[in-house]
């Protein structure tokens, strides 16, 4: 898919996360393995309609939003009025330096044109000793827990894609592979820690899960596919079969923390 995400994401800023809570429940685990305290300065980059800053403002964060597409911000708003929202670029933020005290990002960083600038952005608003976390994988990844129960709709699910990749254009689909803590490292982040999130989501029928994978990123995909692939795709969607209909996800939450002008002195020295 050519161009910006924010213009699908904002196609589907209506429906996205209402067939089924997926992302709002990642956001919960996520905020859970971050641990922001009560009263912090959090920023929510590439919100979507806030799974992030829900459980955010629960913990008594005072939360600031911000995604690139106006429909996403203009749910989030009327969801979380209490939360301060803003359509905005996560590569080219309009903050002043050192302004939060968390910034956190759910599933949005690997979209970004270009994910290095959204992470050097993060670092640049961060006050001295803040936190930056986000969600990707890492080679330097210690490994994860396993699923809680088989995954055997994931499974199938994933081999679907993966079949069908090879039915994309040049460039289709969306997002590009990032190492999590490669790009912290080179942002200047330290104290890297790895978390993680897992959900647990279930369907009611393969109908829902077909609907479901238009509300998000996946669209990207199938929209990418040529017309006869497209249709296949849906058929064979509506015809994966497994013993339970509950996908199951988890995902790395790598993060970093901005030293102080000091360390960085001393790291120089």
């Amino acid at each position: 898919m050519q161009g910006s995400s924010w213009e699908l994401f904002d196609r589907v800023a209506a429906d996205y996360d209402e067939v089924v809570p997926f992302f709002a429940s990642f956001g919960t685990a996520i905020i859970a393995a971050i641990d922001p305290p009560p009263g912090c300065a959090f920023l929510d980059l590439g919100a979507g309609r806030g799974a992030l800053t829900a459980p955010a403002l629960a913990r008594g964060c005072r939360v600031t939003a911000v995604d690139a597409a106006p429909g996403m911000v203009r749910e989030l708003s009327a969801a979380f009025p209490a939360a301060e929202a803003y359509t905005m670029d996560a590569q080219a933020l309009t903050f002043a330096d050192g302004t939060f005290d968390v910034v956190a990002s759910s599933f949005a960083i690997h979209i970004l044109d270009d994910p290095a600038a959204g992470v050097a952005e993060a670092y640049r608003v961060l006050r001295p000793g803040g936190r930056f976390a986000f969600t990707g994988g890492s080679s330097r990844s210690r490994g994860g827990p396993a699923v809680s129960g088989e995954d055997e709709l994931g499974v199938r699910l994933n081999e679907l894609f993966g079949e069908f990749t090879a039915y994309l254009p040049p460039n289709g689909s969306m997002g590009t592979p990032v190492d999590a803590a490669d790009l912290l490292d080179e942002a200047g982040f330290v104290d890297l820690r790895e978390d993680f999130a897992e959900v647990a989501i279930p369907f009611p029928d393969t109908g829902a899960l077909w609907r479901w994978s238009l509300t998000h990123g996946y669209r990207a995909f199938i929209e990418d596919l040529p017309d006869d692939r497209r249709a296949e795709f849906h058929e064979r969607v509506l015809a994966l079969a497994a013993r339970d209909l509950v996908l199951r996800r988890v995902s790395g939450v790598w993060s970093g923390r901005k030293p102080s002008p000091a360390q960085i002195l001393s790291c120089q020295s």
